[in-house]
């Protein structure tokens, strides 16, 4: 065979070859979630930063339209540092419907606003998070639920929202820690029950997800450096990780992220800010679900 044939061969068997590769992602019927499966006990979803807006979708006509910017950018970017830290990459699952069309972090009512195309993406996305925490909890007995958003507040620091308002946030550490209420409401209800640290510890101590960030130099809040003070705006969590966390039944903990914009507006900034959750999410499974995220023989590294 001439050698123009043998390469116009090859080319064509590549081309077939990578045909029948899975898509690294898969696409819900609608075509507007997409779900990227995973092996980490991590769960990570993006609500909120849609571009597509089809005329046959009717906007919505009360509620927040406000997009997140380069939230869905950064969450790949942190399933990106996740899959080069751990060797496993935990499953992401973004919707793609503009928040005009439909709001995936409130309940179906407010989030649909009785569209049914919009009730189909509001329901895909939601099937798909609880097919991932399956897939987790099917493998091991715990796993964590990140909510990512961003938010355009004065102050350059991330929010964590456990579902606990800003003033349960100003407690003393003793009423934190001897009110079961605050646990029971809370996001991570499940650990909370589990962790041999206390409360307060466990939401804005040095080994809590926000000390472990300002630890690794990004601001947070709540944090042992940081409280939200009064008159002060802070996200502490909405539909999303009540829906999909622990607070209502033995599923992931769940913590919502919202990242200012220094922390996710370039690459450069997505990817220190990825690098810096990826290694707070390793010492907080080691730290609290006593579980390594790590091979043994990479540990160390």
């Amino acid at each position: 065979m001439p050698l123009h044939g043998i390469l116009l061969a090859f080319l064509t068997l590549s081309a077939a070859l990578r045909a029948a590769e899975p898509a690294e992602f898969r696409k819900s019927e609608s075509g507007y979630v997409r779900h990227w499966p995973g092996e980490l006990q991590v769960v990570i979803s993006v609500p909120h930063d849609g571009a597509a807006r089809p005329a046959e979708i009717a906007d919505r006509k009360t509620g927040v339209i406000v997009r997140d910017t380069h939230s869905a950018a950064l969450a790949t970017a942190l399933r990106d540092a996740m899959r080069a830290r751990f060797g496993r990459a935990p499953h992401l699952v973004v919707c793609d419907l503009s928040r005009r069309k439909v709001d995936c972090n409130r309940d179906i009512k407010e989030g649909a606003q009785g569209n049914p195309a919009a009730e189909k993406v509001w329901k895909e996305y939601h099937a798909m998070i609880d097919e991932a925490e399956r897939d987790v909890l099917g493998r091991v007995p715990h796993g964590l639920y990140l909510d990512v958003h961003s938010h355009g507040h004065t102050k350059e620091r991330m929010e964590l929202g456990y579902l606990l308002t800003a003033e349960d946030l100003r407690q003393p550490d003793a009423k934190l820690d001897h009110d079961p209420s605050f646990r029971r409401k809370s996001s991570i209800r499940w650990l909370a029950e589990r962790t041999q640290a206390s409360f307060s510890e466990l939401v804005r101590g040095k080994s809590s997800m926000g000390g472990l960030l300002e630890e690794r130099g990004v601001a947070a809040v709540p944090s042992h450096l940081q409280r939200p003070e009064k008159e002060e705006p802070y996200f502490n969590g909405a539909f999303n990780i009540a829906a999909h966390g622990s607070r209502d039944k033995a599923q992931l903990d769940g913590i919502q992220f919202e990242v200012p914009r220094l922390m996710r507006d370039t690459d450069e900034r997505r990817a220190a800010t990825a690098k810096a959750v990826a290694e707070a999410v390793e010492a907080y499974f080691r730290t609290h679900f006593r579980t390594e995220l790590r091979p043994k023989d990479a540990q160390g590294r």
